[in-house]
């Protein structure tokens, strides 16, 4: 786990740190940390930015906490799985169609850049390469119409994906099919078309919906290897 910045303030720093550390298994879940605990691991801070870090942690689904007791890492359910597509697909959608409408030559050599990036990270067999890549391009997409609020929603649902511990890589698709999955989407946004990258956007989003959910459905008690097109298909 790294250790605190002090260039932000205590509490927003505890809380990037304790998310990354909770997405990358440093904390394991169902297991009761304390405050002090936590704060020895963010390297001796005191236990009023963590509680206030867990708090924010909470608001979004990541953590319980349980009163003198401690906080808990909660492990991604189904049903947060699947309302975590839902999400995207309710604002990724039109947000690239905003995106691709409003975009500047300058927006679209930024983005074909951060795109290079993804392919020679895809092309190297980088796992978390590819996956920060693929990150980044839909962030930056997110960026040019620059609705924040929407950015941190998305971000969030985004997240809880990851901190059930799964990625369709490398257990579903290679690095290389990842991004060739956003290859018709790319298309779309460079040709101005932004019906056709809305469209392209929501095959991507139920497409990798459709491989996660099959992937943990095999491996998890409770969960249901489902036709995810009667969960994601109705928005």
């Amino acid at each position: 786990m790294k250790l605190i910045q002090k260039s932000k303030t205590l509490t927003e720093e505890a809380f990037e740190i304790l998310q990354d550390a909770i997405i990358n298994n440093q904390l394991q879940f169902n297991v009761l940390y304390s405050a002090t605990e936590l704060g020895q691991m963010l390297g001796g801070i005191s236990r009023t930015p963590v509680r206030e870090a867990a708090q924010m942690l909470e608001k979004i689904g990541i953590v319980k906490i349980e009163k003198n007791k401690g906080i808990r890492i909660l492990p991604t359910s189904f049903s947060t799985m699947i309302e975590s597509f839902q999400i995207r697909l309710m604002l990724e959608v039109p947000l690239i169609r905003r995106a691709t409408e409003i975009r500047t030559q300058s927006d679209l050599e930024h983005l074909n850049q951060i795109f290079a990036e993804f392919k020679q990270q895809a092309a190297s067999g980088d796992i978390t390469g590819t996956l920060k890549a693929d990150r980044d391009y839909h962030l930056a997409l997110l960026q040019i119409v620059g609705n924040q609020k929407a950015i941190d929603i998305i971000s969030n649902s985004r997240n809880q994906v990851l901190i059930a511990g799964s990625a369709t890589i490398p257990h579903s698709r290679s690095c290389m099919d990842t991004f060739e999955d956003h290859l018709a989407l790319h298309e779309a946004f460079t040709k101005g078309d932004s019906q056709l990258a809305a469209h392209q956007m929501k095959a991507h989003i139920i497409n990798t919906a459709t491989l996660l959910i099959h992937q943990e459905s095999a491996k998890r008690q409770n969960w249901s290897d489902c036709d995810t097109n009667d969960y994601l298909n109705w928005i």
